[in-house]
């Protein structure tokens, strides 16, 4: 991570500082700027080229080992004169008493901040700027260590992927749907099978993807019920590292039986997307322009989208990828510029209700000249 960026954002603003308070077990910018994992909140403050974290006590010695900062302090260093020992107006006390030693009035925050902080701050006459995207702008750009952890988790996600495929792989097909070892295959039991996969990969997932039938015409609809045979089935494994807390991101379509014309044709067109869009990918090019590509693509080949209907083409082409799932850069109608460094999913699918879903997600690096694939599955439709 190059923090001198943050450094010169705070000069080019004319702040004293840049400060941030959050748990950084869900907020990304602060576990990036920090290295350390926290369920409750912790202060961040950098200041002359320096990173403070303020902690409690009992955390004071674990952030001093696993963190970047130069300097940790308590929070009972800073409340010894305050009267508040709880809530908001605790907070805000602590925060005031951090500003006046470190001879700050003029501040940026996360655009996330809380607002009612924010308030009292401004209330006590200091001056708050939000310097929105500055840390996610930071983060789209991966060093070789972020790379290294990311397609650990990759390898991950793929073996989770090959227990869930080899069940439907030895699945028998009885009417339209799928028995394994004597019982109806489930999306719940499905999703368990790659579930433990990956905590045994010392991975988590908050979700797993494993619809079937109609239900693989809704994105996001993680499925339940029955595995239909003869139909599409959407695979998407998206896991997070326990220890470095990067992510992956995959997705498949297969189907165990025999394939509708339609879901054949689908599956096609979507392998040929995603390859276009593949070959597009490079420094320099918008995210915008890509995914114009993908649409034009289905349109041309008669795959006509409906966003009123939510039939055809109805989300983005991919989007970035790292200690959040969803984050900068993005492969959509308004997507910047791609730059050397990123790690963009490309996820290119067709829906529709009455026939079904289908989704093929690889994730690419963008290198100096175009970009390198760090998915290894392979795309196969009828298994």
């Amino acid at each position: 991570m190059n923090i001198r960026t943050l450094d010169r954002k705070i000069t080019e603003l004319q702040l004293d500082g840049y400060l941030l308070y959050a748990a950084s077990f869900q907020d990304a910018n602060l576990y990036y700027l920090t290295d350390f994992l926290a369920e409750d909140p912790f202060l961040f403050l950098r200041a002359g080229g320096q990173s403070l974290l303020v902690v409690p006590s009992m955390e004071r010695a674990r952030a001093i080992r696993s963190s970047t900062a130069d300097r940790v302090r308590s929070r009972e260093e800073f409340q010894r004169d305050s009267h508040e020992l709880e809530g908001d107006r605790a907070t805000v006390d602590l925060f005031v008493s951090v500003l006046k030693e470190y001879h700050i009035k003029h501040l940026g925050v996360d655009a996330a901040f809380p607002i009612i902080l924010a308030d009292a701050l401004r209330s006590d006459g200091y001056e708050l700027h939000p310097i929105s995207g500055s840390i996610e702008r930071l983060r789209s750009i991966k060093t070789a260590r972020e790379l290294g952890y990311m397609t650990t988790v990759q390898r991950a996600g793929e073996k989770a992927f090959a227990s869930a495929l080899a069940i439907l792989r030895r699945s028998e097909i009885i009417g339209d749907t799928l028995r394994y070892d004597g019982q109806v295959l489930t999306s719940e039991r499905l999703k368990a099978i790659i579930g433990c996969s990956l905590i045994n990969d010392a991975c988590t997932s908050k979700d797993v993807i494993a619809s079937s039938g109609c239900d693989s015409a809704l994105p996001h609809l993680t499925g339940s019920g029955p595995i239909k045979a003869h139909s599409a089935i959407v695979l998407d494994i998206f896991p997070q590292s326990i220890e470095s807390r990067y992510h992956a991101d995959m997705s498949r379509t297969v189907l165990r039986g025999e394939a509708p014309r339609e879901l054949a044709e689908m599956f096609t067109a979507v392998q040929e997307a995603q390859e276009l869009a593949v070959q597009k990918i490079r420094p320099g090019i918008s995210g915008a322009e890509v995914h114009l590509a993908v649409a034009d693509h289905f349109e041309e080949s008669g795959f006509h989208t409906d966003l009123e209907k939510g039939s055809g083409f109805i989300h983005a082409t991919g989007h970035g990828l790292g200690l959040e799932v969803h984050e900068l850069p993005f492969l959509s109608k308004r997507g910047g510029v791609l730059t050397k460094g990123n790690v963009v999913t490309v996820e290119p699918g067709l829906y529709y209700p009455s026939i079904g879903g289908v989704r093929i997600e690889d994730a690419v690096v963008i290198t100096h000249n175009g970009n390198r694939n760090i998915t290894q599955v392979k795309k196969e439709f009828v298994i």
